[in-house]
């Protein structure tokens, strides 16, 4: 009985999490100047992104040269060999597959501060390992401090201010990652010599058109999203029904 109970307190706590987040990314929004103060967690997602690049390089035999991170938030992965498709696919799906992962993770109680040690570790690793402090310093100082952030907050924040925050990470991750898709479709709808995106280099590779690629990894973001936050919709039938 205690058991049930502990856990119905921890859905509904995880619920709750997962809805001022929401409501806190939507008030942002309406915000003057709020870019400002969500500057660094866009820059965590553009690690985010770029390391999925970088990790699946790896496991497919390829080689990380570097990774650049701009001061507009975008951001690049230089790599040879491995498998290019899945290396190419990675970026988007990786980011929005890492959103889904915190905010299910923000379900179960005490795992909040797994989170935001996981979040810090990417940052980290990514910098320490790829980014060239003397080819990208604007990269090697943000991931030095984000990572230290994140550290910080997990060592310092009380368990219900940790939650959130990692649940708010987690709702930016998939946010973001969707958005980007969004001007990806866009980019690749009207793309006559533009920048090299991703989908664009899986067109180069697989002779697919690159509108195809950005609309099909939206498809997946969405389903990954979907899967990752069905659970609570779940749960929130079985707390409020009669």
């Amino acid at each position: 009985m205690n058991g049930t109970l502990q856990n119905g307190r921890a859905a509904r706590s995880g619920l709750d999490a997962l809805l001022v987040a929401c409501l806190l990314t939507v008030a942002l929004s309406f915000i003057p100047l709020a870019s400002i103060v969500l500057y660094p967690i866009r820059l965590f997602v553009t690690f985010v992104h770029e390391s999925s690049h970088a990790l699946v390089a790896l496991m497919t035999g390829g080689h990380v040269s570097e990774i650049v991170i701009q001061p507009d938030a975008s951001g690049y992965t230089v790599v040879s060999q491995g498998i290019a498709p899945l290396i190419d696919t990675a970026g988007y799906i990786g980011a929005t597959t890492y959103g889904a992962w915190l905010l299910a993770l923000g379900r179960k109680p005490g795992r909040s501060r797994l989170a935001l040690t996981v979040s810090a570790l990417i940052a980290g690793a990514a910098t320490i390992l790829f980014v060239r402090p003397w080819h990208n310093p604007f990269g090697f100082v943000w991931g030095v401090a984000i990572a230290g952030s994140l550290l910080v907050a997990r060592a310092r924040l009380k368990d219900s201010t940790a939650e959130m925050l990692a649940m708010f990470l987690g709702v930016q991750c998939a946010l973001n990652a969707l958005l980007d898709l969004h001007t990806l479709i866009f980019l690749s709808a009207r793309y006559e010599g533009g920048p090299p995106t991703d989908a664009v280099l899986m067109a180069q590779t697989t002779h697919v058109p690159a509108l195809i690629w950005a609309v099909l990894w939206a498809a997946l973001a969405i389903t990954i999203l979907w899967h990752g936050l069905r659970p609570y919709w779940a749960k929130s039938k079985t707390m409020f029904s009669p």
